[in-house]
């Protein structure tokens, strides 16, 4: 059965040898906006001050049949039951999977509770009636796995009044905290976003979505060349800036948006490039729309940062997928000049667990009774114990 945790002096079982008994494994599960892959975590947590310590990592690909509904259901003017069902099905299935299999890597490890996000369909925190909308079935989960579930984290936020997202930069702040200089974590996925983590702690975490990453340009080089990436950004850096696509893209209004905000593939979507090279006179080749996409990205997170830290005087840390896209961190690294730029890793964080680390955490902070929302991010009326819970 699930421990209920009453106090934070609490010792906490499930342990495996060689763990303080001040240690919390948790497992934290993950599926981004880029729809490529579930990637899986167990997390050792201390009260204790001590950084959360990695103990195991996994990943599965998503098969390209569910990647293919996936997409269609989030870009879809009108959806289908049965569509919703068979793609919830699948990727808690694929969560499943990967749980099983990395659970498996560490013998006897069994974590307090898995936490997991859930596949984003749509994201609309500014709707009439705001929603945001995850496929997940954690009873399913629960039994497929005989493991405890906390899932469904944003939507407490959002009846708070937030915008639900960006969640992660609570935990950026809880790892990537400096105490004599501030720091800004930048994530790049197929969503970018940033966490402005002041050495002061008696300022507020600030952060938002910058706009599309990993998301777009995956999308386009998957359209016109093999694999699902371009690696390292090399057919990205191969071609010419498109100046007038560029303009046309930095003319939507969320760029120019005050925080808080948050963004998705309802927003940033394959339609919304085919509706600004529609209106180009003369069509760019697509190694030139790669390259104006990944220099789309790198200045609107500039723009971004330049809002957070005019002084230019924080160091960034660059976690996501993007930070193995040589030519889109170059590109970042000219524009927010001089602020020095490192990898989590360099900080003791696998730059693509960050977040499934985080979903991780929140199930931790769930289990503690604490909240894991920031209202300077969101917008949220105040702090919220985030998730549901869903025994074995």
């Amino acid at each position: 059965m699930w421990q209920s945790i009453t106090s934070e002096t609490d010792q906490l079982t499930h342990l495996p040898n060689g763990e303080s008994a001040m240690s919390a494994i948790f497992a934290g599960l993950m599926s981004g906006t880029s729809l490529d892959a579930v990637d899986g975590v167990l997390v050792a947590f201390s009260d204790s001050g001590q950084q959360p310590r990695l103990l195991a990592k996994h990943s599965i690909d998503i098969d390209a049949s569910l990647r293919t509904l996936l997409e269609k259901l989030a870009h879809a003017e009108q959806l289908s039951f049965t569509e919703l069902a068979t793609a919830e099905d699948g990727i808690t299935r694929h969560y499943a999977r990967c749980i099983q299999e990395l659970l498996q890597q560490h013998g006897a490890t069994i974590p307090i509770a898995i936490g997991c996000h859930g596949q984003t369909i749509e994201h609309r925190p500014d709707a009439n009636i705001p929603y945001t909308l995850q496929l997940l079935n954690p009873s399913l989960l629960a039994e497929l796995t005989g493991q405890n579930i906390i899932c469904d984290f944003r939507r407490r936020d959002l009846a708070a009044g937030g915008q639900a997202a960006p969640l992660v930069p609570a935990f950026h702040r809880a790892v990537f905290h400096h105490p004599a200089k501030d720091r800004i974590a930048i994530n790049l996925g197929g969503i970018a976003n940033l966490s402005f983590i002041p050495a002061d702690t008696r300022q507020p975490v600030t952060g938002f979505d910058t706009g599309p990453a990993n998301l777009l340009l995956d999308y386009w080089h998957q359209h016109h060349w093999s694999g699902t990436f371009d690696p390292q950004g090399q057919m990205a850096a191969s071609g010419k800036l498109h100046q007038p696509l560029l303009t046309s893209m930095l003319g939507d209004g969320y760029f120019s948006k005050p925080p808080p905000k948050s963004t998705g593939r309802e927003h940033f979507n394959p339609g919304w490039l085919d509706q600004h090279l529609a209106r180009l006179s003369n069509q760019p080749e697509p190694v030139d729309v790669l390259c104006t996409l990944s220099e789309l990205t790198a200045i609107s997170l500039t723009q971004g940062i330049k809002l957070l830290d005019p002084d230019a005087s924080a160091e960034l840390v660059v976690c996501g997928g993007g930070w193995f896209n040589t030519d889109l961190i170059r590109r970042i690294r000219h524009l927010t000049a001089p602020r020095p730029l490192i990898s989590s890793h360099e900080l003791g964080v696998d730059p693509q667990l960050v977040e499934a680390m985080a979903f991780a955490w929140l199930a931790w902070r769930h289990t503690l009774g604490r909240p894991g929302n920031l209202p300077a991010v969101t917008g949220a009326k105040g702090e919220r114990i985030l998730g549901g819970f869903y025994p074995a």
